[in-house]
């Protein structure tokens, strides 16, 4: 039962960044929950810490486990995603003084996320 290397990272990928989803999603339900309660949401809201550490370690784990051309399409990607991204949330934070109302933080995550796909596409093409 030989499990080609690609696979066994996409299902460690799979595993990790899943794990620190639901991590995740319960520190910020526990959060909630307490602070309905009475109780202190900063507490149960600890468990982001492990969860974002979890992610972050599926990702960097992902980006080793691919070769010369697959780290040039990635670092490709999310430069361009930074690129895009940050005059944007900045422009939009300086306008939110003068002309936009306040807008929620998801808002620039959103962004983030927008210019992260926008770059794996420009990068797919160009390397296609």
């Amino acid at each position: 039962m030989n499990t080609p290397a690609r696979t066994r990272a996409n299902r460690a990928f799979a595993l990790r960044f899943t794990a620190g989803i639901a991590l995740y999603a319960i520190g910020l339900g526990l959060a909630v929950g307490t602070a309905s309660f009475g109780g202190p949401g900063w507490v149960p809201a600890l468990l982001v810490i492990p969860a974002v550490g979890l992610m972050a370690w599926a990702n960097i784990a992902m980006y080793r486990s691919g070769d010369e051309f697959e780290r040039r399409k990635i670092a490709e990607a999310i430069l361009l995603a930074f690129v895009v991204s940050t005059p944007l949330i900045l422009a939009v934070g300086v306008l939110q003084f003068y002309v936009l109302p306040e807008l929620n933080w998801i808002f620039a995550f959103s962004i983030l996320m927008l210019s992260w796909i926008i770059g794996t596409i420009v990068s797919a093409v160009r390397y296609r």
